[in-house]
């Protein structure tokens, strides 16, 4: 039989995943993760304490979040699940079309809802909450010696603060449109719903000078360390593994853009008990939490884990009220609702 090309696709993602499928079921659990920094992170804070305790070996397949979705559909089209965890952004993890590939952990989460120490939303109905961070507005230092951009419109500033730019582009791009929306003067607070097109003519006013259009974290490291900008808009956490690296990075927390990890458990995932396992002793791992934020540059989801860090881990956490009421919180309804269209207007910008 011959198969059409649709399914030959379907076919193959099924092929790939299935190459991360344990051979012993009842000893395994398979997360769908982004890799480098963020997957060893996971396991040196987590993922190792817990086989040690229990035996079950975690084993990580690596993937962004749009390929996760793309393969978790490809699985459940030919009915041949063999991921048990997708981490995904928050945004991503309360979608519809995710929403509807993965359990409903309202029941889990009742087992923590006398936990003072948990923020809200640490555990909810799509999942667990890893950490949240900021992308936000980076500098080389040495570059830009006397300061740099702290606010989306200084970053724009492209005379006062000479350089090339950085900016994300993984088919998720509504976190630019909301910073040039901000540099053009609309309050964090009015950003939803977007004004795309007045977002995209700021734009244009910067695209000669961006560089750099980095679509991991891995990448935005390596532009950095190769000198391809003077400053951008990174995430957080790949941002704290520079500064660990001794690289005179600087950084602003003011109107960064705030999202979270969040782990799902994926329906018709072959190790479903093993996942609710790993889950729940992350949950209950306050020091992994602790840990996992420390080497990263996060903020935990638990108010003792913060408490565990030091205080110069914490003043990089946007907690401060002044910080946090300048911060870019995302809509994930408006955000998923409209993302085709977003990512085809953004994909028709860039091409220009």
């Amino acid at each position: 039989m011959r198969l059409s090309a649709s399914h030959a696709v379907i076919a193959a993602f099924v092929l790939a995943a299935a190459t991360a499928a344990p051979a012993r079921a009842e000893e395994t659990v398979v997360v769908a993760a982004t890799g480098g920094a963020y997957e060893q992170s996971l396991r040196k804070s987590f993922f190792d304490d817990f086989t040690n305790a229990t035996g079950i070996r975690v084993q990580v397949v690596t993937a962004s979040a749009q390929e996760q979705i793309t393969k978790l559909k490809a699985m459940n089209q030919v009915g041949a699940v063999t991921w048990d965890i997708a981490v995904l952004g928050d945004i991503e993890a309360h979608s519809n079309d995710v929403r509807a590939m993965t359990e409903d952990m309202g029941t889990f989460c009742q087992a923590f809802a006398e936990r003072k120490d948990l923020l809200k939303g640490a555990c909810d109905s799509s999942g667990a909450q890893l950490n949240s961070g900021l992308t936000y507005i980076v500098w080389d230092g040495d570059k830009l010696p006397n300061g740099g951009p702290t606010t989306w419109s200084e970053l724009w500033d492209v005379k006062r603060f000479p350089g090339a730019r950085t900016f994300p582009n993984f088919n998720d791009p509504w976190r630019v449109m909301a910073a040039a929306l901000v540099a053009d003067g609309v309050a964090p607070s009015d950003l939803f719903p977007l004004d795309i097109d007045r977002a995209l003519r700021k734009l244009d006013a910067l695209k000669p000078h961006i560089n750099l259009w980095w679509k991991t974290g891995d990448a935005s490291q390596q532009g950095y360390r190769a000198g391809e900008y003077v400053a951008g808009m990174v995430w957080q956490t790949r941002a704290s593994v520079l500064l660990k690296e001794g690289r005179n990075l600087k950084f602003s927390l003011k109107e960064g853009v705030l999202v979270s990890d969040r782990a799902t458990v994926v329906k018709g995932g072959p190790n479903k008990a093993n996942a609710l396992k790993l889950l729940n002793f992350i949950e209950n791992s306050v020091d992994g939490m602790a840990r996992h934020c420390t080497n990263l540059g996060c903020t935990p989801p638990s108010t003792a884990a913060m408490e565990k860090m030091s205080p110069e881990d914490q003043a990089n956490m946007p907690i401060k009220p002044e910080i946090y009421a300048s911060l870019i919180i995302p809509d994930f309804e408006w955000i998923n609702a409209n993302r085709p269209l977003m990512l085809d207007r953004w994909n028709t910008w860039l091409q220009k």
